[in-house]
């Protein structure tokens, strides 16, 4: 099999795309099947030079890494930030087929290609496959069915790719119904949730661990909502707050923490590795996901794992996961919603 997405670990950024190294590690254990992973980067040359820059970062990755038994290849393409004027998915699949015109035919006579994250990876995957007459398999993930296949201008290529493919797995059963909207078909579609690792993610002794504090997760982007966790902190006086998530926002987010005189009850950290996080989740009174759109975010997977209660917006396939019995759903999305629910 060959794996093929943007989305998969490096030793760079060891989390990026792990739920998609969790599924596929299952795949690995069965007897006599191999796999190779195809996972492109981004290339911007002058952004790349700068120490804060996602780009700097990606050119720190090297282009082959051997994860066990797996080879992972990092082959860049290049694009123009915010820009349409490079055909992402077709730069992407140049971009492999360049690592596959290298190797043995041995190497690249795969029987299946697997694609996760329909655009721009999955119309990558779809010329590769075509290119090497090979079955296709792909992945719906979230914001590929709730963002891209809404603009027109991806709507025509994601439709005809998952046209191509012999089956769709989909993360939640909100993005299946979603798809079937948009005109796919019911028997292309599968739907199987993210996976979390148990040897990692278990509820321990909560009452050993728990020192009560809130805790979000996630990247600090508007999507995710921690603007909101800030404002209802405000009016909570007796919480304190733990985020864990690097991004465009942070200063901003301190910011506000500062104004609202709350920054001595907030702390900030790093995106941290998984059995460090699994720690983060147990000693929590509650996770906080405020999303505005979801898949089936692993953050509540994670923390439900760990015996620790989400709160969280009910979007995408989180009501699938999240009950009276475990968590809190909230209809709205504002700092008063998620005081209430506190």
């Amino acid at each position: 099999m060959l794996t093929f997405s943007s989305l998969y670990p490096n030793r760079i950024e060891p989390r990026h795309g792990i739920f998609v190294k969790n599924r596929m590690d299952y795949f690995d254990r069965i007897a006599g099947n191999s796999r190779m992973v195809i996972a492109p980067l981004q290339y911007f040359p002058l952004l790349g030079l700068s120490k804060n820059s996602k780009f700097h970062r990606y050119n720190q990755v090297a282009k082959q890494e051997v994860h066990g038994d797996i080879t992972v290849y990092h082959p860049r393409y290049i694009t123009i930030p915010g820009t349409n004027l490079i055909d992402a998915a077709g730069a992407m699949a140049a971009a492999a087929d360049r690592v596959l015109r290298t190797l043995p035919p041995a190497e690249k006579a795969f029987d299946l290609i697997d694609g996760h994250y329909l655009y721009p990876d999955g119309v990558a995957a779809g010329k590769l496959a075509r290119k090497y007459n090979t079955p296709l398999i792909l992945t719906a993930r979230g914001s590929d069915v709730n963002f891209w296949l809404e603009q027109p201008s991806c709507r025509q290529a994601i439709l005809q790719v998952i046209d191509d493919a012999a089956k769709v797995v989909c993360v939640s059963h909100d993005l299946m119904q979603r798809l079937i909207r948009h005109g796919v078909s019911k028997n292309k579609l599968t739907v199987i949730i993210n996976g979390v690792d148990r040897s990692i993610f278990t509820p321990g002794d909560r009452h050993q661990n728990r020192r009560g504090y809130l805790l979000s997760v996630g990247n600090l982007v508007p999507l995710k909502g921690h603007e909101f966790i800030l404002r209802s902190l405000k009016k909570c006086p007796e919480d304190t707050l733990v985020i864990i998530g690097s991004g465009p926002l942070e200063n901003h987010l301190k910011a506000v923490a500062s104004q609202l005189n709350i920054a001595d009850r907030v702390t900030f950290c790093a995106p941290v590795p998984q059995k460090q996080l699994a720690g983060y989740y147990a000693g929590a009174r509650a996770t906080i996901l405020m999303s505005s759109s979801e898949g089936m975010p692993n953050v509540i997977l994670e923390s439900l794992a760990c015996g620790t209660p989400v709160i969280a917006t009910r979007v995408g396939g989180i009501a699938e996961v999240v009950t009276k019995d475990n968590g809190i759903l909230l209809d709205g999305r504002s700092a008063e919603d998620l005081t209430y629910a506190l």
